[in-house]
């Protein structure tokens, strides 16, 4: 027998209803109890019972009573008897149920290709659909093998839709379906976005090989990760992203496709070599690559962003690391410092109570002598900030300026609040200045400073010269608004136009998000109330810092 449903469940699903009990009136025995039992497992389940088997206990013993008789009884009832199939088709005709027919099957398959067609392509998913459709429409869900056959015809329907819609709308961008297809046969003449039409792929031996390799260059470059942070690894995502846009694949071609979709097909054009590719239908193959380049651009282009945030943390971490390294040189060549630290300590351990000037000054040899090292102390302190912010400005000029200066010119940073203009005007004052030389901004332009130079570069940024107007340093400056995008860039003040990780932070939410909310939560896992999300929220932390707390004595 089943397992129990217990008693809620039981009742509200077991329980003869209006006519269903005058229904069974000429039945008595085993087929009373047989013929309810089916009857409420029907319209619990959306079908029959194969056996008594899938019978819950506690279910037959709640109907046994209403009809007046023993649970026992249904030990002889068979439910592959004649007398049980004529039970269940009267069940049919008295509650509208029905077989599922070929029209019923066709029609399930339209309605799941109608459903999943954009945005979903799980066979568990859609088998799910497959049977609350067929539950809203009173029918039996057929055999298992049938139901299969129903959910991958669907699936296929639903392949074949949304790349003819995609098709349709790279068909409609002039010369696209043509560079997208440059990628993959052996006429290519130039950079992506610059090739003819394609024709068939040359014959081994000669050009024919020469132009394959050139493919297979093209494309495993596109695919290709990148390196480790370094500038030759900025200039190399640069340099893709710059190919990806050449063939120029619009974003709106794969608006209303859903992620899930688009990543399969990106999957399947990254596993394809060219010559694999050529053997695609048209349509099918171009959906693919396009699929594919609109995804490396968003992947690009996120890649990019935190290149740049990774290179501004290395200059910083750099410059602090060799500064560090310098001091504590030039800190152990000063002698006496630690012979006078050592004399405060022990003067101070012999007379615990007495006052600093009666025990501490006489120790130190007076109280000039304090007053001396921290005065040199704080020199100290502010000469390695002074030499640090100097290592970072010569590593960036030196080296990595030319990656970074690059960098702006192939990504749009933007921002929703205006606090964070003056980062985005700064950006675009440095790219405008790129190729300058000189030392200075020029006087004419309007120069952000405010939420763009630290209090602590400032000094550094700004020249104030004896006579004149004040100047404001190129390099330095740079660098400045580069560690400002940072960390603006980082808590998603600023985005990125055509990044996913590092996109708008508005577009986190789909469009439709308003009327498939309780959809979307569901898809999620997550409760709808904002308290039940914080109270499991704070169960959880409890639970990891309670853990944390009992194992951390015993670490090592």
């Amino acid at each position: 027998m089943g397992r129990d449903l217990g008693l809620d469940q039981v009742v509200e699903h077991f329980t003869l209803v209006g006519d269903e009990v005058a229904w069974l009136r000429n039945k008595p025995g085993a087929t009373r109890i047989g013929f309810g039992v089916q009857l409420k497992f029907l319209l619990w389940r959306g079908r029959f019972p194969k056996n008594r088997l899938e019978l819950p206990p506690d279910a037959v013993d709640h109907v046994a009573r209403q009809v007046g008789v023993p649970a026992v009884e249904l030990a002889s009832y068979d439910f592959t008897s004649r007398t049980a199939k004529r039970h269940r088709s009267e069940i049919r005709e008295l509650t509208g149920w029905r077989e599922c027919s070929q029209t019923d099957a066709i029609k399930a398959t339209s309605h799941l290709v109608d459903l999943i067609w954009h945005d979903e392509r799980r066979e568990e998913q859609i088998r799910s659909e497959l049977h609350r459709h067929l539950r809203a429409e009173r029918t039996e869900p057929p055999t298992t093998d049938r139901l299969t056959s129903i959910v991958r015809s669907a699936l296929h329907q639903a392949e074949e839709r949304a790349v003819t819609e995609v098709a349709l709308k790279l068909q409609a961008t002039g010369g696209l379906p043509q560079r997208l297809d440059a990628l993959v046969f052996t006429n290519l003449t130039g950079a992506p976005g610059e090739h003819a039409a394609p024709e068939e792929p040359a014959g081994e031996g000669g050009d024919g090989d020469q132009d394959e390799d050139d493919i297979e260059a093209v494309l495993s470059q596109i695919k290709a990760h990148p390196g480790n942070v370094s500038l030759n690894s900025l200039l190399e995502e640069i340099s893709k992203l710059k190919q990806v846009r050449a063939v120029g694949v619009p974003a709106k071609a794969f608006t209303g496709i859903g992620v899930q979709v688009i990543s399969a097909w990106r999957a399947r054009a990254s596993a394809a070599s060219p010559s694999h590719l050529r053997r695609f239908d048209p349509a099918v193959r171009q959906v693919l690559l396009a699929a594919l380049l609109f995804q490396r651009q968003r992947e690009i282009t996120d890649t990019l962003v935190e290149l740049l945030n990774s290179t501004v943390h290395r200059i910083n971490a750099r410059a602090e690391k060799k500064v560090t390294d310098a001091f504590v040189a030039e800190f152990t060549k000063v002698r006496g410092k630690t012979g006078l630290l050592g004399k405060i300590a022990a003067a101070s351990l012999g007379r615990p109570d007495g006052t600093v000037r009666d025990v501490v000054y006489p120790a130190a040899g007076g109280e000039k002598t304090l007053k001396d090292l921290v005065a040199e102390l704080k020199a100290t302190s502010a000469e390695f900030a002074r030499n640090k912010r100097e290592v970072f400005k010569s590593s960036y000029s030196n080296h990595y300026r030319r990656g970074l200066m690059q960098l702006l010119g192939v990504l749009d940073f933007q921002s929703s609040n205006d606090a964070h203009k003056p980062v985005i005007d700064a950006l675009a004052l440095i790219e405008r200045h790129k190729d300058s030389t000189t030392q200075y901004l020029p006087l004419g332009e309007t120069i952000p400073l405010d939420g763009v130079v630290r209090k602590d570069w400032m000094e550094f940024a700004v020249h104030t010269p004896l006579k004149g107007p004040q100047r404001v340093v190129r390099t330095v400056y740079e660098a400045c608004v580069f560690q400002a995008l940072r960390e603006r860039l980082r808590c998603k003040e600023i985005w990125v136009v055509g990044a996913d990780r590092w996109r708008n932070p508005d577009e986190d939410l789909p469009d439709d998000f308003d009327l498939r909310r309780t959809e979307y939560y569901d898809k999620l896992n997550k409760p709808r109330d904002a308290a039940d999300f914080t109270a499991q929220l704070k169960k959880e932390m409890r639970e990891a810092l309670t853990a944390l707390d009992i194992a951390l004595p015993k670490l090592p």
